[in-house]
């Protein structure tokens, strides 16, 4: 984890963090009389991609930048449209997500690294889908600024989150009260939750096992793929960095409502994505960015492994895949 260069706070989970940094930065950079330019992701967490407004309010500019099928980004694009906003005198603040929420892709720390030393913007990373999901994952880089987590990702007790941040970044705090946390965030803390995180990190630590993790899924994956053929794809398969337990697919001409009754029949809970309070299921939007058309946004499904999932588990929810997608896919 971060040095002693970085202060540690406790939060409700990570759209509560999130939103205490980046905000926090616009304040504090308002109340100077100063610019910032944020740069998002169109695949972005929403508790990220839908700050743009707020930010806006205070009289800064917020800007997003695309992804390819893959769920790559051109680093050097991007890092050429930082540096135009720095030489017109704006200060810069970057999200990088580590791991996407929904595809399981991830963008390899070291391209936030150099981000940084390239623009010398002040670089948060969305780490939520990290613990427990790659090789590594309690390894981070001191060089950022900045990492957000929630604990209900790995294990904890829910509504229990925490944040780094770099001792020399001053952010205007979100919850305004007493001076709990160093003033970071006012309000009694929830110390039975934050003992959850210990208690869930120690059981990673002593429990998780990558290469069995990871052969696993793609004992899944390979045989979810030969399946699909032409009447679907596994979003995101040609990346060579992604996660070890998420596996995002996309049905041809099927609704992910329908999918997920199959699913739900079987014992299986998948993910569907945003849906909106009608039950009409809407077009996912980090698909669409991805440049997948709408009624193919409409047809994906996430399944969400355990860490501890052996090979020996594998089976048996492929079979139940199977069972569910041959009668999909008829």
């Amino acid at each position: 984890m971060p040095s002693a260069e970085f202060d540690l706070f406790y939060h409700s989970g990570a759209s509560e963090g999130i939103n205490t940094i980046f905000k926090g930065l616009a304040v504090e950079a308002f109340k100077q009389k100063k610019k910032y330019s944020f740069f998002f992701s169109s695949v972005d967490h929403a508790c990220v991609f839908n700050l743009k407004e707020t930010l806006e309010v205070f009289g800064h500019e917020v800007f997003y930048f695309g992804v390819d099928s893959q769920g790559n980004f051109d680093r050097n694009e991007l890092i050429n449209k930082m540096n135009e906003r720095k030489a017109e005198g704006d200060s810069l603040a970057f999200n990088f997500t580590y791991i996407n929420n929904e595809t399981g892709i991830v963008w390899p720390l070291e391209e936030a690294l150099e981000i940084k030393n390239k623009t010398g913007a002040f670089v948060h990373v969305d780490a939520v889908q990290l613990v427990g999901k790659i090789a590594n994952w309690d390894q981070l880089n001191s060089g950022l600024d900045s990492y957000t987590f929630s604990g209900h990702k790995f294990g904890s007790l829910k509504g229990q989150g925490f944040s780094f941040l770099r001792k020399t970044i001053v952010v205007a705090p979100l919850i305004i009260g007493g001076s709990q946390q160093s003033g970071f965030r006012a309000g009694t803390e929830n110390a039975a939750a934050v003992y959850s995180l210990k208690l869930a990190l120690e059981d990673l630590k002593a429990n998780f096992n990558p290469t069995e993790l990871a052969d696993a899924k793609a004992y899944i994956e390979k045989n979810i793929a030969a399946l699909l053929k032409e009447k679907g794809e596994i979003v995101g398969y040609k990346n060579p960095h992604r996660n070890l337990n998420t596996l995002f697919i996309m049905l041809k001409g099927l609704k992910a409502e329908m999918v997920s009754a199959r699913f739900d029949l079987l014992g299986m809970d998948v993910s569907t994505g945003s849906a909106c309070s009608s039950g009409v299921i809407k077009e996912n939007r980090i698909l669409m960015n991805m440049g997948y058309d709408k009624d193919d946004s409409k047809s994906g499904i996430r399944f969400s492994f355990s860490p501890f999932m052996n090979r020996n588990e594998a089976e048996i929810y492929l079979k139940k895949i199977e069972s569910a997608l041959s009668q999909l896919l008829k």
